[in-house]
């Protein structure tokens, strides 16, 4: 039996009910090029183990019918980190209500799954109504309107969702679409399959957060093609960490506002490179994102790190404890502007801009910008790194003398010094780099301790800005305790500057 292409480019839209009715009537669903709309009611069957072994692989195996056809399906999750999701798709028409192992043999998986166990753990029921729309080129994509729900046992979650799948040509015009849509229709990118909301439904599980991964680059390849896989890596784990962030995960949040700014180093290393208005319109979105981000990241730190250290440093609880009532009061307010930011549609029509401009409409250069990025990335890469690392050198000039929030200026250019050569390692001999990123993210782990102790202070002292006098004998002591932090981590700073200013760079 032929196997259908194993690929699955799809991008995941939620929304309300009434802007699914809004969605109905969109005049790009209108054109003429898309498809009477076609409705099905689907039960879908979700197999696995008990403890999930397929779902702990990234793989998903399923049987969904809807009146008597039956088609199995096995997902991988191998696709990487990306705005639409990007995974492994094999299908196939069966007769039964069960899966057919044998099918299994097809795919790289089969003697994965061969001998386990398999049993129904979740199911879907959803009302489904698609169409296909032509787009530019050769572009057709599916979209389909999905109301229903998904339930393991008694626990239910309600299902309110669109989904654009690329059926054939280039993602550019899938992003661009969604654009469209989102101009007039209010709605997030969903970052979690069916199978995943099932799986936490079973489990419980609250959403945990994910790090970014090694992007992988061919140095031969044009510098544009580098911009466009890093870019996607990032909008991606940027994505994928929001739920966990909106439950109030510490590091959910932390990788957040990473992603960002990585996203901002991006355009900083390509920055003489890339279109300059492009850039400087999506540089002003990440920043004004990573601002509230920023505010609910440095409460967490506060209430999690600061607070719990000072009580080990022998402050007292009972000086601390009006402190923490009133900075987690604080924190809770960060986070519910958070959660406001991500509902907005700044956020989203920020990661679907930055995702379309990232994608041609065609084969050819995805990224608008100079002829450098026609050069290879490994010809560029050197030039660029030594671009970054100047600006590092600039602020750690005459280090003893500099005040603090000149340190904090020399902190910012080292994280991105090192989130590009994150980004370019790839292109260097892997133990140089390691040197390079032990020396770097030592003096950063003692900027950052100076910074932590600075921001501790200023944070302490809002708490108190309205003149409650309850707070003060509380915010001297966590003020002089911050103080001799900051003082230690200083006095430290010196050698580890020597160390890394001296050493000979990787990309050299």
């Amino acid at each position: 039996m032929a196997l259908r292409e194993p690929a699955e480019i799809e991008l995941k839209l939620l929304l309300s009910a009434h802007a699914l009715a809004v969605l109905d009537r969109h005049p790009a669903l209108q054109r003429p090029s898309a498809s009477a709309p076609r409705t099905r009611l689907e039960h879908t069957d979700y197999f696995d183990t008990p403890d999930l072994s397929l779902a702990r692989q990234g793989l998903s195996l399923r049987v969904r019918r809807h009146g008597k056809d039956r088609v199995q399906t096995l997902k991988s999750t191998e696709g990487g980190q990306t705005v639409a999701a990007v995974r492994g798709e094999w299908q196939w028409p069966i007769k039964q209500d069960i899966p057919d192992i044998s099918l299994l043999a097809e795919t790289p998986f089969g003697t994965r799954i061969a001998t386990l166990e398999l049993q129904p753990v979740f199911a879907t029921d959803i009302r489904r109504k698609v169409s296909n729309v032509n787009l530019v080129g050769d572009s057709i994509v599916e979209l389909s309107i999905d109301v229903g729900r998904v339930f393991a046992g008694e626990a239910t979650q309600d299902v309110s969702e669109f989904e654009l799948e690329l059926k054939r040509g280039a993602p550019g015009p899938l992003y661009r679409l969604a654009l469209d849509l989102h101009a007039t229709i209010p709605f997030i990118i969903g970052v979690e399959s069916k199978a995943q909301r099932g799986q936490k439904l079973l489990t419980g599980k609250a959403a945990v957060a994910v790090k970014s991964g090694a992007v992988a680059l061919d140095g031969n390849s044009p510098a544009s093609e580098a911009v466009r896989r890093i870019i996607a890596a990032e909008l991606g784990h940027l994505l994928a960490n929001q739920p966990a962030a909106i439950t109030g995960d510490v590091e959910g949040l932390h990788q957040m506002r990473d992603g960002i700014r990585r996203l901002r180093t991006v355009l900083a290393l390509f920055g003489k490179q890339l279109d300059r208005q492009d850039s400087r319109q999506f540089e002003a979105g990440l920043k004004r994102v990573g601002q509230v981000l920023g505010k609910a990241r440095d409460w967490d730190v506060f209430c999690t790190k600061i607070l719990p250290d000072a009580s080990r440093g022998h402050i007292a609880q009972s000086w601390l404890e009006p402190l923490r009532s009133a900075a987690e009061a604080a924190r809770r307010a960060a986070h519910c502007d958070m959660k406001e930011e991500f509902a907005r549609p700044g956020m989203t029509g920020l990661v679907l801009g930055m995702a379309a401009w990232l994608e041609p409409d065609d084969a050819g250069s995805a990224v608008p910008g100079d002829d450098a990025l026609h050069r290879p990335m490994r010809k560029l890469a050197r030039i660029l790194l030594n671009r970054m690392a100047r600006r590092v050198a600039k602020h750690g000039r005459h280090l003893r003398r500099r005040p603090i929030e000149q340190l904090h200026r020399l902190r910012k250019a080292l994280k991105k010094l090192g989130d590009s050569a994150d980004f370019l390692a790839a292109l260097y001999p892997s133990k140089a780099v390691q040197r390079f990123q032990k020396l770097s993210r030592h003096l950063m782990a003692l900027l950052g301790e100076a910074n932590d102790a600075e921001m501790a202070t200023g944070l302490a002292k809002n708490l108190c800005a309205d003149g409650s006098g309850e707070l003060t004998p509380a915010v001297a002591l966590l003020a002089r305790w911050s103080d001799r932090r900051r003082d230690k981590a200083l006095a430290k700073l010196p050698k580890a500057w020597a160390k890394f200013s001296t050493a000979t760079p990787f990309w050299s």
